[in-house]
């Protein structure tokens, strides 16, 4: 019995490798496809070609026996009907995985270019599609209804996982979230998807392999019908068993986002989800916020006030900016722009008003603005810069702004050919060229600093015009900036800035003194620089190794270690960041806050 499986099988095998090695060599040799290799047009071949192989060794099952009416001889055999169909189908299994190693090999031999489905889209159709119809493969005699029966449940299945994601979303409050099949064929999906993908794989197909089995155990060779209804009534409640477990193991892994957070000035833990809103916790005390927003990282810090750039969850375009008041616990939306415009990563804030710069999410430079919003009225006013030094540039990257002789002018740099534009716009629209700079310049103390190949150039305004008054030798190539997120810069005081340079394990940090105008070079430095007012300098440095995190506060030109912390700097769900109000650690489910500039721990009951 199972060699006579075997070599039907084995005959199959060879007329469908024939079928799917001459037909594409029949296509080229006659022209009918011309200028593409043999292989750019055997492997899409290939690749439906198994699809419908995967259908035809399930639904053959019992081919043969129906065409050659030995259902019969063949029930009569001394065999349980178990190992009947074990006989049939360890054959079939055994063929399509064949087909599927050598898929493997031809797709990462470069198939994956000339594949029309995605890798996990075409296996999990494969399988799925083979799994089906071998369950259906006894419901009927007529190849054309075991197809569309096939193809029928295949789509069925396809809208289960649609209908579990559905129900755990829900479940877990999170907005709908659509298996877009767009993302299934192109292998786009989430990475969470995948895996649940998988899950739903084996569970929600079990109630058709399951009742196909129990329901064979009993066959006879009576109307379809008797054993159609036969199989009917083991798998509606097996159905519905599995699907309550598939729900609980998606559950379980679908997960949307992780948790941010970050630690404010006046030491409150700011927790936010994209989907379960935004909490703040006290010490002893937990504050809820919802909202349609998210907050990961703040585009502005000004004393209670915590601002953020927020993005549509649909059409995801930064368009909006929403202010955290600490002190209330209220969230405004002080500006909303259209879907199809996006704001650039910056925010400026200057007595009551906000800038920003913001242009249509496709790359149509002609068509970028100013965009100013006074906070206490909301009142929007829009400066077009339409202007040839910013075609073919980059998004505006940087923003400051002041006022000579009571007239407000904003200063933007943006990139052109690798170089930084800077320009100013007044308020009454005209816009001035101020130059290039070698690298993203900065304003502080009223002096805008550029750069050339070999120097850095100190300018200050006199009589309504940048001159330049001191240029510096830098043939290290430092680049120096005031890196701060925090309102109203002008109204702060540098006494020196730093820069640093690519080192050759670590960055080397210098330090431009802002009254002499000197560098003088630190060096290699152990961490990453982190500044948060004109006189509060950290190094962090990241041990990989030994799973520790090092602070060092830099005072008197020297690093200072303050505290070495035990942190997993393996696990990619882990996150340390550096806030305004200290560091915040997340390990898994825990977390870990410290303040400056003691780094002492601080301790949230709600937590």
């Amino acid at each position: 019995m199972l060699k006579k499986e075997i070599n039907d099988v084995l005959k199959q095998i060879v007329f469908f490798t024939a079928a799917v090695l001459l037909l594409p060599a029949f296509l080229i040799i006659t022209t009918i496809i011309s200028d593409q290799s043999y292989f750019s047009v055997f492997f899409p071949m290939f690749q439906f070609g198994l699809i419908f192989w995967a259908f035809f060794m399930g639904s053959s099952l019992f081919s043969l026996e129906h065409g050659q009416r030995g259902m019969e001889y063949l029930l009569s055999l001394p065999y349980s009907r178990l190992q009947l169909i074990g006989f049939k189908i360890v054959p079939r299994i055994i063929a399509v995985m064949i087909f599927f190693v050598a898929f493997w090999i031809l797709y990462n031999a470069g198939g994956e270019d000339l594949a029309a489905l995605s890798f996990i889209s075409f296996t999990f159709t494969y399988f799925s599609l083979f799994l089906i119809s071998l369950s259906l493969s006894a419901s009927s005699q007529n190849f054309l209804v075991l197809f569309v029966s096939s193809l029928f449940s295949l789509i069925i299945y396809f809208e289960l996982l649609s209908v579990v994601i559905f129900l755990v979303t829900r479940m877990k409050r999170i907005p709908y979230y659509r298996l877009n099949y767009r993302y299934f064929f192109t292998g786009e999906l989430d990475p969470y998807l995948t895996g649940f993908i998988l899950l739903a794989a084996i569970v929600l197909l079990l109630p058709l392999l399951v009742s196909f089995i129990l329901s064979f155990k009993k066959f006879d060779i009576r109307p379809a019908k008797v054993y159609n209804k036969r199989y009917l009534k083991f798998f509606t409640p097996i159905f519905i068993f599995c699907f309550i477990i598939s729900a609980f193991f998606a559950s379980q892994g679908i997960h949307i986002g992780y948790k941010q957070y970050y630690l404010t000035l006046d030491l409150k833990l700011i927790e936010s989800h994209p989907y379960s809103g935004i909490k703040i916790y006290e010490h002893n005390k937990v504050h809820k916020i919802k909202g349609d927003f998210d907050f990961s990282w703040p585009s502005l810090v000004d004393n209670e006030y915590v601002y953020q750039i927020a993005h549509n969850k649909t059409t995801r375009s930064y368009n909006k900016i929403i202010r955290l008041n600490t002190s209330d616990y209220t969230v405004e939306v002080l500006y909303k722009g259209l879907s199809e415009r996006s704001i650039g990563w910056r925010l400026q804030k200057y007595d009551q008003t906000i800038a920003f710069v913001e242009r249509k999410r496709k790359k149509d430079f002609h068509d970028i603005q100013l965009v100013l919003v006074d906070e206490a009225s909301k009142e929007v006013t829009r400066i077009p810069l339409e202007y040839k030094l910013l075609e073919k540039s980059y998004f505006p990257i940087s923003i400051w702004t002041n006022k000579t002789e009571g007239k407000r002018f904003w200063l933007i740099s943006t990139e052109k050919n690798w170089k930084n534009q800077i320009l100013r716009i007044w308020e009454d629209g005209r816009i001035e060229d101020i130059g290039e700079s070698q690298k993203a310049p900065c304003y502080v103390n009223r002096m805008l600093i550029s750069y050339t190949e070999e120097d850095v150039i100190i300018s200050m305004e006199k009589e309504g015009r940048f001159e330049a008054i001191r240029k510096i030798p830098n043939s290290q190539g430092f680049k120096f900036g005031t890196g701060y997120w925090r309102a109203n810069l002008n109204d702060l005081t540098f006494k020196e800035i730093f820069g640093w340079r690519r080192g050759p394990t670590h960055p080397i940090y210098a330090k431009l003194n802002l009254e002499n105008f000197e560098i003088e070079e630190i060096g290699e430095t152990k961490g990453h620089l982190h500044y948060f007012s004109p006189d509060e300098y950290y190094f962090i440095e990241i041990d990989h190794v030994a799973s520790e995190v090092k602070v060092y506060e830099y005072k008197e030109r020297k690093q200072n270690l303050l505290k070495t912390f035990s942190f997993n700097t393996t696990e990619k769900r882990n996150r340390f960041r550096p806030c305004i109000g200290g560091i915040v650690f997340r390990e898994g489910k825990k977390v870990r806050a410290y303040a400056f500039p003691d780094l002492k721990e601080i301790k949230f009951k709600k937590l």
